[in-house]
């Protein structure tokens, strides 16, 4: 019995390494350790681990690609030159500096590294666009009411007036004292969607006298600007469009599918490889005009 046990277990290590395959079933990466630099033309991701060991995988997309602005999932297949993998081994623990310097660090010492023989990358992109406009809109929504080409719920001035949404919507309403917005004229538009704010049949955008593209400012009697005040029809033709601003926020998520690492003939295989996500990796104000 004794040395039928022992004939399974040679079996068993012959039949494991006998094309130099190694199956690995885990990596160990956390998945908010995922870090970027680079840009367009060359983007770097990484992974670093110190915790349990000194390692790191990387990939480098050299692609005229723009991410991180738009929801979507972006596909690259390994190809060993423009789109490559790295998983190595060093004698001691690195830093950013290791991926992201101009003049790489000539040490820690690599002391096992393996390239990426094939894989598909999905670079997983979500994006959040808010205009601050004090309307909750809902982001799944197609809908942009003047036509400018930014979505209402990322539009600061939903009609395309000149004015901000957020100047339209009326004190009453911003405090939450109504529920329903400022409309100047009660012809059931509110002011933040009506092109004619004051029903005078001159429309808010041509109610701008000195033609800074602000109708807030042009008051030809008392204190109320123009496109309030029914009484004044001053007509400035202006088809353009102020310039608009919103916060834009993206998060990433990084998996390479069947992924195969070689060295010499030993060989790394997985199914899903999940380099990690990285959140607020865009978090900024994006600033445009739109053609009219």
């Amino acid at each position: 019995m004794r040395n039928f046990f022992f004939i399974l277990i040679i079996i068993s290590l012959l039949t494991s390494c006998d094309d130099g395959d190694v199956i690995i079933t885990d990596f160990n990466f956390i998945g908010n350790n995922l870090k970027t630099c680079g840009g367009i033309g060359s983007y770097t991701f990484y992974n670093i681990n110190n915790s349990f060991a000194a390692e790191s995988i990387s990939l480098v997309l050299e692609t005229n690609d723009i991410l991180f602005i738009e929801n979507g999932i972006n596909e690259y297949a390994l190809n060993g030159t423009t789109y490559l993998v790295n998983y190595r081994k060093y004698d001691d623990d690195i830093d950013d500096d290791y991926f992201c310097s101009s003049i790489p660090p000539i040490t820690p010492n690599v002391i096992n590294e393996y390239f990426g023989a094939s894989g598909l990358v999905q670079l997983t992109t979500t994006v959040i666009k808010d205009d601050n406009d004090g309307i909750i809109e809902d982001i799944n929504s197609a809908l942009d009411t003047d036509n400018d080409g930014l979505l209402d719920y990322y539009d600061n001035d939903d009609d395309g007036d000149n004015v901000p949404t957020i100047n339209e919507l009326g004190p009453d309403f911003l405090e939450g004292i109504s529920e329903f917005p400022l409309d100047t004229d009660g012809d059931l538009i509110p002011d933040y969607l009506d092109v004619d704010d004051d029903n005078d049949s001159i429309l808010t955008r041509y109610e701008d006298a000195n033609g800074d593209l602000d109708p807030t400012n042009d008051l030809t009697i008392s204190n109320i600007p123009d496109y309030l005040n029914e009484n004044m029809t001053n007509n400035n033709t202006i088809d353009q469009y102020r310039i608009h601003t919103y916060r834009l926020t993206s998060d990433i998520e990084l998996i390479i599918n069947n992924l195969i690492l070689i060295n010499g003939t030993e060989q790394i295989t997985k199914e899903t490889m999940i380099l990690g996500n990285q959140n607020n990796i865009i978090d900024g104000t994006v600033s445009l005009t739109p053609e009219f």
